[in-house]
C-alpha cells in the first residue's frame, strides 16, 4: 500500500473520529484545521456528486435527492472553533485558516444553490411565487459570489451546470409572473367602442387549470415582479393601455360614459358604454376648439372621469396592498409613467386654450381651478411627488406659459406655410434706384409690393445692381419663393411688436426667440421637403440658393433696425447675425450636388469622343470619309455639351441674380472649353481646310460668349486681342484665354496657308 493511500486512510478515519464535537474540541488548532480541511473534501465531493447526480443521468443515484446543505452547514460549527482557538500571531495558521474558511465558504454556497434550485418548481406549482422569486434572486447573488472562488475553491463544471439551471428556472418563473399578470389584468375590446379591464383579486389555478395549494395575491405578483426587478417592464404595459385605451379617450371625450363595478374577487372598468348616444361620442377632441366656456365644461369632465380612473388604480389595480409600506417602487414608477406621458396633453389640450389672449387678463386663474384640482387628486393617491406638479407650476408663471402660447401659435403658422407644396416665385430686388439702404424691397412680378419709393435722394441714390458693382447694403434681383417671401414678412412683423412700449419684457424676448426658431424651420424643412429636387432641377436649386441669400441679407440688417426700440434687456444680446453663417452653408450646400451633376454630364457628353486621340485629325488627312464621319460625331458631341450648359443658362438668367448667374455659367463652361482648348493645343500643324474646319467646329464653343454679354461675337473678332480683354467670359472661364489663343493660331494657320497659295 503506498504512502498516499495510507495518509488518506488515517485521515479519513481521523474525521470520522472528530464527528463527535466534544473530540474535536481536544485536539490542537493544527489537528483541527487538518481535521476541517478533510471534511471540507468530503462535502465537496458529495456535493458534487449530489448536484451531478440530480442535473445529470450517468452517475449514481445514491445522491438523487439529497440535500448536501445540512452536512456542509455543521461545518460552520467547526470553522468557528477553529477560528477562535488559533492565534493572530501565527501568520501560517491564520493563512491556513483564511484558505480553509474560502473552500467552506464556496461548498455552502453550491449547497445553497442545490436546495433552491430543486423546490423551485414545487413552489411554483403549488402558488408560492413569492418564496420561488425569493429562491431565485438568492440563487442569482449566490452564483454572482462564486464568480470570485473559481477555479480554485470551485469546479467550474459544476457552477455552468447550476448556471444552467438558474436560468431555465428564472425563465420558468418568469413565464409564470407573465400569465398571472395577464390573469389578473385582463384588458378587453367588446365590440368597436367598449374597453374594460377586469383586476382579479387572486389567481386560483394556473395555465393547466390545475389549482394553486396557495392562490396567488396581488401582494404575491409585486413581491415577485419587486424581487426580479420585472416591474418596470409589467408597469410600462399596464401605463400603455391606461393612458391610451382610458385617459386620452376620455381626454378627447370627456362624455363617454365611464363605469365601475366590484364583486367580490375582482373588480371592472370600462369606457365606452353600450348605451353611449352617437352625438356624445363625437364632442369633446381635447377642449381646445371652443371658447373658454366649453373648455371649462371640458376641463370639469376630465377632472371627474379622470379622478374615477386614479381611484380604481388604488383601490382596485393595488387591493389590499399598502404601498406606504410595501412596493412603494412599482406605485410610484406606475403613477410617474403616467402623468409622464399625460401632463403634456393636459398642458396642449386644456391649459393652453385656458390661457386668455389678453395679456392684461392672465391675472385670472379662475377658469383653470379644475386642473388644479386634478393635479391635487394626483398628488393626495401618491402617484406623483410635490417636485412633479408641473400644471400648478405652469399657472403660478401664467406670463411665461402665455408667452409659450403666443410662440407656439406663431411657429405653427410658419411651419404650416412651410409646408405647403408651393413652387411658385416673386422678384426681388433689381436694377436702379436704391431707396433704402436697409432692404425696403419692392416686389414684382405678381409679388406683394413693398414701401413706394423715396425720391431718389441720399448716398445711394442712382447706384445700379449689376455684376460689377458693390452695393453691399442692396440686394440684387432675382426671384426667391413664396415660403421665403412669407418668412422675411413674418420676421419683420413679428420683431416689430418687440418695439411696442406696453409689451412686457419676456413677451418681447418670446417674439424675438419666435424670430429665430421661424428662421431654424425653414433650414430644417425645406431642404429635406425639396431633397431630391435640389438635385434634378436647376429652377429649384437657384430659387433655394436665392432664398438663403435673401434671408441672410434681412437677417444682417433686422436686428439693427428695431435695436433702439427694444427693451433694455434685448438691446445688450439680441441678434441675428449668428444664423448668417448656417444660411450660408446652406446656400453652398444646395447649389454644389447639382453643380457636380451638370458639369458629370458636361465631362461626359464630350469624353467618348474621338477628341480624346492625339493628332486625331492629322491621322485622318486624305481619308475623306472617315474625316467626315469623325467631324460629325465631334460636332453632335459638342451641341450636347453646349446644349446642357444653354438650358441651365437659361433658367440662370431667369432666377439667379448677375453676378452668380455668371459664376455658374463659368464653372459650366469651364468644363467645355477647356476639353476643347486642350485638344487643338495637341494639333501642332494643319492645313488651310483642316485649320477652317477646326474653327468651324469650334462654333459651339464660340457661341457660349452669348450667355455672358448681349452682344455675339464674330468668329472674325476672336483673333484681336484687344477686343477680348473686356469680355466678361473672361472674367468667369478661366480655360477661355486659352482657348480664344488656339482659335487665333488656326486663325493664322488658315491665313499664312492661304497666302502662300
Amino acid at each position: 500500500m503506498s504512502r498516499n493511500s495510507r495518509r488518506n486512510r488515517h485521515e479519513a478515519a481521523a474525521a470520522a473520529a472528530a464527528n463527535d464535537t466534544a473530540d474535536f474540541e481536544k485536539r490542537t488548532s493544527e489537528e483541527q484545521l487538518t481535521i476541517l480541511e478533510a471534511l471540507i473534501e468530503e462535502a465537496r465531493a458529495s456535493t458534487y456528486e449530489a448536484i451531478n447526480s440530480h442535473y445529470r443521468d450517468f452517475l449514481s443515484i445514491r445522491f438523487h435527492g439529497q440535500d448536501p446543505l445540512d452536512e456542509v452547514a455543521t461545518l460552520n460549527d467547526k470553522y468557528g472553533l477553529v477560528q477562535s482557538t488559533i492565534s493572530p500571531s501565527a501568520q501560517r495558521s491564520s493563512e491556513r485558516l483564511d484558505t480553509v474558511g474560502r473552500a467552506l465558504r464556496a461548498i455552502v454556497r453550491l449547497a445553497k444553490i442545490h436546495a433552491n434550485l430543486k423546490d423551485i418548481d414545487d413552489q411554483i406549482l403549488q402558488g408560492d411565487i413569492a418564496v420561488a422569486a425569493s429562491s431565485v434572486a438568492e440563487i442569482g447573488e449566490l452564483l454572482a459570489e462564486l464568480e470570485d472562488d473559481l477555479p480554485l475553491f470551485a469546479d467550474a463544471q459544476a457552477v455552468n451546470l447550476l448556471q444552467m439551471q438558474y436560468l431555465k428556472k428564472r425563465s420558468a418563473l418568469r413565464a409564470e409572473l407573465d400569465y398571472l399578470m395577464a390573469e389578473m389584468y385582463q384588458i378587453n375590446d367588446i365590440g368597436s367602442s367598449v374597453v374594460e379591464m377586469v383586476v382579479s383579486y387572486c389567481v386560483m389555478s394556473n395555465y393547466d387549470d390545475a389549482l394553486y395549494d396557495n392562490p396567488v395575491a396581488i401582494d404575491d405578483l409585486f413581491f415577485a415582479l419587486t424581487k426580479l426587478d420585472l416591474y418596470r417592464d409589467k408597469m410600462d404595459v399596464l401605463a400603455d393601455a391606461l393612458i391610451h385605451r382610458w385617459f386620452i379617450s376620455l381626454l378627447r371625450n370627456p362624455n363617454e360614459s365611464l363605469a365601475v363595478s366590484k364583486v367580490k374577487l375582482s373588480a371592472t372598468i370600462n369606457v365606452g358604454a353600450y348605451t353611449a348616444s352617437s352625438s356624445n361620442r363625437g364632442n369633446g377632441g381635447g377642449g381646445g376648439g371652443g371658447d373658454a366656456h366649453t373648455t371649462l365644461s371640458h376641463c370639469e369632465l376630465v377632472r371627474d372621469k379622470w379622478s374615477t380612473v386614479l381611484d380604481f388604480i388604488r383601490d382596485e389595480m393595488f387591493h389590499d396592498v399598502s404601498i406606504e409600506e410595501e412596493h412603494t417602487a412599482i406605485y410610484e414608477y406606475l403613477g410617474s409613467r403616467l402623468w409622464a406621458a399625460l401632463c403634456p396633453r393636459l398642458h396642449q389640450s386644456l391649459l393652453v386654450p385656458l390661457v386668455p389672449a389678453d395679456i392684461d387678463a392672465i391675472g385670472d386663474t379662475q377658469n383653470m381651478v379644475p386642473l388644479l384640482e386634478l393635479e391635487e387628486r394626483w398628488l393626495g393617491l401618491g402617484l406623483i411627488a410635490e417636485d412633479q406638479m408641473s400644471i400648478k407650476d405652469s399657472i403660478c408663471s401664467l406670463l411665461q406659459t402665455y408667452v409659450s402660447k403666443r410662440r407656439r401659435d406663431l411657429l405653427t403658422t410658419v411651419a404650416s406655410v412651410l409646408a405647403t407644396d408651393d413652387a411658385n416665385t416673386v422678384v426681388v430686388g433689381g436694377e436702379g434706384p436704391v431707396t433704402d439702404m436697409l432692404c425696403e424691397y419692392a416686389f414684382s412680378s405678381g409679388g406683394k409690393k413693398g414701401a413706394s419709393a423715396k425720391g431718389g435722394k441720399g448716398a445711394f441714390a442712382g447706384a445700379r445692381f449689376d455684376e460689377d458693382s458693390d452695393n453691399s447694403l442692396s440686394f440684387p434681383r432675382c426671384s426667391i419663393s413664396i415660403h421665403a417671401q412669407t418668412l422675411v414678412e413674418f420676421a419683420r412683423e413679428t420683431i416689430g411688436f418687440t418695439a411696442n412700449a406696453d409689451e412686457e419684457v419676456k413677451t418681447a424676448a418670446l417674439y424675438f426667440h419666435a424670430v429665430r426658431d421661424a428662421f431654424a424651420l425653414y433650414r430644417c424643412l425645406m431642404p429635406c421637403q425639396w431633397s431630391a429636387a435640389l438635385v434634378a432641377d436647376p429652377k429649384r436649386a437657384f430659387v433655394m440658393y436665392n432664398d438663403c441669400e435673401f434671408i441672410c441679407h434681412h437677417l444682417s440688417t433686422l436686428g439693427f433696425r428695431y435695436r433702439e426700440k427694444w427693451p433694455q434687456v434685448l438691446r445688450a444680446s439680441a441678434t441675428f447675425v449668428d444664423v448668417i453663417a448656417a444660411y450660408r452653408a446652406l446656400s453652398k450646400a444646395c447649389l454644389s450636388p447639382l453643380l457636380t451633376r451638370l458639369r458629370t454630364q458636361i465631362a461626359q457628353a464630350l469624353g467618348h469622343s474621338e477628341w480624346l486621340q492625339p493628332m486625331w485629325l492629322s491621322s485622318m488627312i486624305g481619308s475623306g470619309d472617315a474625316l467626315d464621319q469623325c467631324y460629325e460625331s465631334c460636332e453632335a458631341q459638342l451641341a450636347l455639351a453646349c446644349g446642357i450648359i444653354g438650358q441651365v443658362a437659361h433658367v440662370g438668367a431667369a432666377h439667379l441674380p448677375r453676378s452668380m448667374y455668371l459664376r455658374i455659367l463659368g464653372l459650366l463652361a469651364d468644363v467645355a472649353v477647356g476639353h476643347v482648348s486642350r485638344r487643338l493645343e495637341e494639333i501642332a500643324s494643319a492645313g488651310d481646310s483642316t485649320a477652317r474646319a477646326l474653327v468651324r467646329l469650334a462654333t459651339p464653343i464660340v457661341a457660349l460668349e452669348d450667355w455672358f454679354r448681349s452682344s455675339p461675337p464674330t468668329l472674325a473678332s476672336l483673333g484681336d486681342g484687344a477686343a477680348h480683354r473686356g469680355s466678361p467670359i473672361s472674367k468667369y472661364c478661366k480655360e477661355w484665354d486659352s482657348f480664344r489663343v488656339q482659335i487665333s493660331r488656326l486663325d493664322k494657320m488658315a491665313s499664312h496657308i492661304s497666302t502662300i497659295t
